[in-house]
């Protein structure tokens, strides 16, 4: 069958491409793509009358189009400095040159001039005078070939992947090329969104790419702009972006609702979750459409959920797509548990207490019928003739019926008293709208929404923590602390390190803080620190300077709970603190003590929402009604998913990089996160097209499907530590990575040898250590073959004696007069020096006499006088010179091995009685 693909040449996309990228303003770039988008449909009117059988489909040009949002084709594994690579071996450029130097520095302003940074018009430029005038290919043949790259990647096979790749180049334009990159880079640098892109295709196409997340789907249903989509498609085993809730205040919801009754319902602390089965078939989607199948479960004898509810679906219900929370059970509790109190809930032990619960709260299928356009009350009507709920593997969410904004207090009041996150209020006429937040009739209400429901610190700073960008030469960050109540004159004599904070206050209240410091700042050294100042145990919690507590000033504080850190000497510390207010009116010695904080953290197990909101001046709220429920479910403390909300910029350092964190402990997560979108990262809860790598504590349940993939470099969480200290971006090194893909392994294969040792950096003792720890004991050569082959390097090297080589073919023992072996710990000091020196110019020591043996030291330090006995001629018959130590002394002074034997104790001078000395 033949496709309009097959007859429109790349080029033509290309140069629209082009035209996009050079226009400015959203709708001039809009009319060359709509333009385009009419001539594929003219060109197909027109081939159609040759031949019927040809598909007009946009799809191939769309999946170039928006090559980041193709999930058909997997990873290719290509980067910009494989392509570097391989553009300088097609075009046959010195590696040298200026021209390679700019394609393998890209990134530098000084080798790729105004071009720095945009890898395709690095190589447009310097290959527009090198590549053909013309190219060969149609829209159809780089979609062919680009599948094939992406098959090989997966299949690793890299020389038909290098072939595809080097056909593609050799067969293209320069202009061709530089689009070609920027597709295979995933970043086309269009200027316009995605949505943009998909709304010129069609009215509807953004709709149902949220719902289907295919590229093919869209194009191949809505071919037809006349033709509108009035029913949002959902099918079986197709991943759909989930509803979400917009913010609220409890003031807000009457109004919001239009005064009509509302549900109110329990906002779970898990992890959002499709459920798609087809009769013993079943696939599982998170909130971002990874698959999470494998760990749950595709048919009833797999998984850690689906054998355990399979039973529970009713009869006659044979397909279904249910919406809900996957949250922890706890079976010695009987109830959910906070996730972010115990591990990821997809890497949960098999045989533990804990074990995953999935909470229903919608479903958008129910046999062959799609629900999503039913209003909420009749969907979960459907809910619960759909399957039996099963307290720790699968219930139903409780909900009740409210009409007022005094009743959405009291719920929050409720979950405020739970160590709860919140609510969720949801119109009961509402739509299933995918990826709709705003206006979408489902609103979350959280105590951190509302104005003094929050307790809130008063904190001293005792340090400070210097910035990135345009914070880099000035203080951004704060050490904070609290007071003993321990008093001299009155006055606090300790403060205890507690938080770190550097959001909430404005670039002018900085500055003017900053001002009102002026000089009291004094370097910090952890050796010298002032006894009056505790700062605890963690090193990147050591501020850069101190100040005086008498010259500080008290900062106001509000955070959503108090949680435990071995960084602080409190071994505690706040969650997502900020800055309400600068406190220039209260004395430095009036902030919080540690008995107070000690009463907070206990008065409500950490959680900062202890007061309770109040409802608004209405007559009372009627009786509420509640829909037919399950068992209440109740929640362990410290129930707060992630929220970077409140997280001030400070720096550009994680800059147009999406990172995944994948960490067992929810709260180490959220920090993590927090400390990534803090210095410019974007964090997202599982990767994708964008990712750049996903961050690690440890290699759970999820990170192994990951690796599985191996479209991801999974690292190590110190990795993020160590680019925040040094203020850069760094390079991986072998040791970052738990896991890296066949690009990055490449790229560090030209860097490092296979056990980590670079080969262009130094090396210090500790990476010594680490590259020696990564060499198998098998491969470890033995001690004599190592010094047998040094020796051989010595002398290679060396047109003379090797000073430090000097023993290096030696083997040594050194005799006391009582013992065969001489520890090291028992050796007099002179002895130790004998011992040094040997080693030091490359002696190999014998712990005892053996077959290797070559020499015999009798120290004169021992007290030993010179003496031989009849085994003498024994070891003479074995070559075993048997020397004093200064044979040893002489040869290093003379910097050459002296003829042992004008050192030999002779056999004249031997009192018989003394046999046992030589008995080995």
């Amino acid at each position: 069958m033949s496709t309009v693909a097959e007859h429109v040449p790349f080029l033509h996309l290309c140069r629209l491409c082009q035209k996009i990228s050079d226009k400015k303003g959203k709708d001039k770039k809009v009319k060359p793509l709509v333009e385009f988008i009419h001539y594929w449909q003219d060109f197909h009117k027109k081939l159609h009358t040759s031949n019927p059988d040809t598909t007009d489909s946009f799809f191939p040009a769309m999946r170039l189009l928006l090559p980041q949002c193709e999930r058909q084709r997997a990873a290719y594994g290509i980067k910009e400095f494989t392509l570097a690579k391989l553009l300088i071996e097609i075009f046959c450029l010195d590696k040298n040159s200026v021209d390679a130097q700019k394609l393998l520095n890209y990134r530098s302003p000084k080798s790729a001039n105004a071009e720095a940074g945009d890898f395709a018009s690095v190589a447009y430029f310097v290959l527009k005078n090198r590549s053909p005038e013309k190219g060969t290919l149609t829209i159809y043949d780089i979609n062919y070939y680009l599948d094939s790259i992406a098959a090989n990647h997966a299949d690793k096979n890299k020389d038909e992947l290098k072939h595809d790749l080097l056909h593609l180049l050799r067969n293209t334009t320069a202009l061709e090329q530089k689009w070609l990159i920027r597709m295979i880079l995933k970043d086309m640098k269009l200027g316009i969104s995605e949505n943009t892109i998909l709304n010129a295709f069609h009215t509807d196409a953004r709709d149902l790419y949220n719902v289907t997340n295919s590229l093919e789907k869209v194009c191949c249903s809505l071919k037809d702009r006349s033709v509108r989509l009035h029913e949002i498609e959902i099918s079986l085993f197709s991943p759909f972006r989930p509803m979400l809730a917009e913010m609220a205040l409890p003031t807000q919801v009457e109004g919001l609702m239009k005064g009509k009754p509302f549900f109110i319902e329990t906002k779970y602390d898990g992890e959002r979750l499709q459920l798609h089965k087809d009769g013993n078939s079943y696939m599982y989607f998170s909130r971002g459409g990874f698959d999470c199948t494998e760990t749950y479960g595709s048919t009833p004898s797999q998984g850690n959920l689906t054998p355990f509810i399979h039973k529970s679906f009713k009869p006659g219900i044979n397909k279904c797509i249910l919406d809900g929370e996957i949250v922890i059970y706890s079976n010695k509790l009987n109830c959910i548990v906070s996730k972010g109190e115990n591990a990821d809930v997809q890497a949960l032990e098999p045989d533990g207490d804990y074990e995953p619960c999935f909470c229903v709260f919608d479903i958008l299928m129910l046999n062959d019928k799609v629900l999503s356009s039913l209003p909420l009350t009749e969907r979960i009507s459907y809910i619960k003739n759909t399957f039996t709920a099963i307290e720790n593997k699968i219930r139903y969410t409780e909900q009740i019926t409210a009409s007022t904004n005094d009743e959405v207090t009291e719920e929050l009041n409720k979950a405020i008293d739970s160590r709860l996150e919140g609510i969720v209020v949801k119109n009961p006429d509402s739509i299933y709208k995918p990826n709709m937040r705003k206006g979408g009739g489902w609103l979350k209400v959280k105590p951190e929404y509302i104005e003094n429901l929050m307790d809130e610190l008063d904190l001293l700073i005792i340090g400070g923590y210097y910035g990135e960008g345009r914070r880099s030469t000035a203080i951004s960050h704060f050490l904070l602390a609290v007071a003993s109540p321990d008093q001299t004159d009155g006055m606090p004599n300790k403060f205890y390190s507690f938080s770190k904070v550097g959001s909430g206050y404005s670039f002018k209240e900085l500055y003017e803080l900053s001002g009102k410091f002026g000089d009291h700042w004094q370097p910090y050294n952890p050796k010298k620190s002032p006894s009056y100042l505790v700062i605890g145990g963690g090193r990147k919690e050591q501020p850069d300077v101190w100040i005086e507590p008498s010259k500080s000033v008290i900062v106001q504080v509000k955070a959503s709970e108090i949680v435990r850190s071995k960084g602080f000497a409190t071994n505690c510390t706040l969650r997502f603190p900020r800055v309400e207010k600068i406190r220039y009116d209260k004395p430095w010695h009036d902030c919080m003590t540690t008995i107070e904080l000690d009463d907070l953290r206990n008065l409500a197990q950490g959680r900062l929402a202890t007061k309770r909101s109040v409802a608004s001046e209405e007559e009372p709220s009627p009786k509420k009604q509640k829909i037919p429920k399950e068992k209440a479910a109740t929640v362990a403390p410290h129930f707060r998913p992630t929220d970077t909300s409140s997280v001030q910029k400070v720096s550009e350092l994680f800059k147009d990089k999406e990172i995944c964190v994948i960490f067992a402990s929810l709260e180490r997560k959220q920090a993590m996160e927090k400390l990534i979108v803090q210095h410019g990262g974007k964090c997202v809860q599982n990767p994708g097209n964008n990712t750049f790598c996903v961050v690690c504590d440890k290699t759970t349940v999820k990170v192994k499907n990951i690796i599985k993939t191996d479209m991801y470099d999974v690292v190590k969480c110190e990795w993020i530590d160590k680019c925040i200290q040094n203020q850069r971006l760094l390079s991986w090194i072998p040791d970052d990575l738990i896991h890296a893909t066949e690009k990055t392994r490449d790229n560090l294969g030209e860097l490092f040898d296979k056990y980590g040792d670079s080969f262009t950096e130094d090396v210090t003792e500790d990476s010594l250590m680490k590259i020696f720890s990564n060499i198998p004991k098998e491969e470890w050569m033995s001690v004599e073959v190592s010094s047998r082959q040094i020796a051989e390097m010595e002398k290679s090297l060396f047109s003379e004696q090797s000073p430090y080589g000097l023993f290096r073919e030696c083997w040594i023992f050194i005799k006391s007069k009582n013992d065969d072996v001489i520890p090291f710990e028992d050796l007099n000091e002179d002895c130790k020096i004998l011992y040094f020196q040997l080693k030091l110019h490359g002696a190999n020591m014998c712990k005892s006499t053996d077959d290797r043996t070559t020499h015999i030291i009798i120290p004169s330090c021992d007290g030993m006088s010179e003496k031989v006995c009849e085994s003498m001629a024994q070891l003479k018959k074995r070559n075993i010179h048997i020397l004093t130590e200064q044979w040893a002394q002489d040869s290093i002074k003379e910097n050459k091995l002296l003829n042992e034997e004008d050192y030999e104790i002779k056999k004249e001078s031997v009192d018989s009685s003394d046999e046992s000395l030589f008995s080995f």
